[in-house]
């Protein structure tokens, strides 16, 4: 089984993003079960404390948080805290061009003046240099891949020496599970609405069901703890989390109390936590423009960096340009720019 998404697992994020947000931000109506457009604010400004709280407390910690990168940005609301309510400076990235845009409305939302550098990309080969950024983050958004492993590895790659990569949100694998019937739709009002016994029965017998798999997106509940533990593996400083049903916490590593481990492991649940990349930090910084280098020298294996023009980025090595569409940066390999955004790449290549 391949440790990475397919090319219609990613044309199946873009296509239920886009729906999404011309349901949130349009007020249309495309998915059932999905948060309307004021119902979403009401959740987005709770991630956005949510985010705000935990972020400002990494910071207090001693660690350095700008320049960042967000992975899994979506709307961006979370890279807004962090340019407006921290003081950082970076980039959201997401392969979903219409989230990526929706932070032009959200931002207006919220009253978050400056915005972040959005770059729409793929987080398999993500268009940074080595070595460069000192904190990368992300929200919900491991889960997407067959496996978290690419992604640390990219991550790894990008983080600075001494550098931190913090995420929240994810899930491992409920070995005591019976999919013995099919639950009820994610975000729909009888799943929000169910009292504490049907949640009950719902976690231990009911399979999942969500919009994003009707699409063709991967939602991996199923990773185990031993695939998170190699994941993490290129990190030798790492506080991770893992927690089920609200009551049963125990660090993933080195665990004090072995029999909360184990409750843990046979429930399932969430993990989070942050890791730090080996090595000192040096004391220059360059900027997050500064970091960016060319997607489809990446290929070749070769990092190049790139240098900004009116309304685009080119590459001196191969001319390639890429384009800014509506305050948004595509940066693709060729190859996976015109299977994902043809009409955008076949205007970038005239």
């Amino acid at each position: 089984m391949s440790i990475h998404q397919t090319i219609n697992n990613r044309k199946g994020e873009i296509e239920f993003r886009k729906k999404l947000t011309q349901q949130q931000v349009e007020g249309l109506s495309l998915i059932d079960n999905e948060f309307n457009l004021e119902e979403i604010k009401n959740i987005l400004n709770e991630r956005m404390l949510k985010t705000f709280e935990q972020i400002k407390l990494i910071k207090e910690k001693g660690n350095i948080i700008s320049p960042y990168i967000e992975i899994g940005a979506e709307r961006g609301q979370r890279s807004l805290v962090m340019e407006n309510d921290l003081m950082a400076e970076g980039a959201a990235v997401d392969i979903s061009f219409d989230m990526l845009k929706s932070c032009d409305y959200y931002h207006k939302e919220f009253g978050k003046e400056k915005m972040p550098l959005r770059i729409c990309c793929d987080a398999n080969n993500l268009p940074f240099l080595s070595n460069s950024i000192p904190f990368i983050f992300t929200y919900e958004t491991l889960h997407h891949f067959p496996s978290p492993e690419p992604i640390i590895k990219e991550v790894h790659r990008v983080s600075k020496p001494g550098g931190s990569f913090f995420f929240d949100e994810e899930s491992f694998i409920k070995v005591l599970h019976l999919n013995l019937y099919k639950g009820k739709k994610n975000f729909s009002k009888e799943k929000l609405t169910q009292n504490y016994f049907m949640r009950v029965l719902d976690f231990f017998f009911a399979e999942m069901d969500c919009n994003e798999v009707d699409h063709g997106i991967i939602e991996n509940i199923n990773i185990t703890l031993s695939t998170w533990k190699k994941s993490l593996s290129p990190y030798i400083e790492k506080e991770i989390k893992i927690e089920s049903v609200h009551f049963f916490k125990s660090s993933l590593f080195n665990p004090r109390n072995y029999l909360k481990y184990f409750i843990n492991y046979l429930l399932g649940g969430s993990i989070s936590g942050i890791c730090k990349k080996s090595g000192k930090d040096s004391k220059k910084q360059i900027s997050i423009r500064e970091a960016l280098i060319c997607p489809s020298c990446m290929d070749n294996h070769f990092e190049s960096k790139l240098t900004r023009k009116e309304s685009s980025y080119s590459c001196i090595k191969c001319n390639n340009t890429y384009p800014f569409v509506d305050g948004v940066l595509f940066l693709f390999s060729d190859y996976m720019f015109k299977e994902l955004y043809p009409e955008i790449f076949n205007l970038a290549r005239k």
